[in-house]
């Protein structure tokens, strides 16, 4: 490779790095069959998940660029092969890779490393079957504004029935002195 092909690498990688809107995965997929690699890169293409095989210094160099702590923190577990795997959608390469390793009887241990979702780090099975059921912040903005519009329409009526009952207690009473 040359060097000025190593430099783009580099700037390509800590860009995507520094893009808040996307969940790394970090992956050993070493060992596996051409054909068990074809089929998790065919899946992932399908669920609109980015995967691609990067060298660990070429990666330490990218992270190092980012100057985010969360982010340097990562450094130690950059060993042995890693493929990075990256979403806009936290869950859906969590679920994918577990239906991946449960169908070929795979060791997660062996393939997982460890997940930057959110901006948190997740490591171990136990971290990756939570981030299948972890909300993005997306999706709680999204549920907390329709929770707030439901309970304004909901003021809405109640006010709606106070505002008729007070008409109508008026009406009452402008009844009650005319006679």
């Amino acid at each position: 490779m040359k060097p000025n092909n190593k430099k783009k690498i580099i700037i390509y990688f800590r860009d995507l790095l520094l893009n808040q809107s996307l969940n790394f995965y970090f992956l050993n997929i070493k060992g596996l069959k051409a054909s068990q690699q074809a089929y998790l890169r065919k899946k992932s293409n399908k669920n609109k998940i980015k995967i691609k095989v990067v060298t660990n210094t070429l990666l330490k160099k990218s992270i190092e660029l980012t100057n985010n702590s969360k982010l340097l923190d990562i450094i130690p577990f950059i060993r042995k092969n890693t493929t990075l795997m990256w979403s806009q959608f936290n869950k859906a390469p969590a679920e994918l890779l577990l239906k991946f390793i449960k169908k070929d009887k795979l060791s997660l241990k062996k393939i997982f490393k460890l997940a930057l979702s959110e901006n948190n780090l997740y490591f171990g099975e136990k971290s990756l079957k939570d981030l299948r059921n972890v909300k993005s912040k997306k999706e709680l903005l999204t549920l907390i504004i329709k929770n707030i519009k439901i309970l304004i329409s909901k003021n809405f009526l109640f006010l709606k029935k106070i505002s008729i009952l007070i008409f109508r207690l008026k009406l009452k009473k402008v009844y009650k002195n005319e006679n």
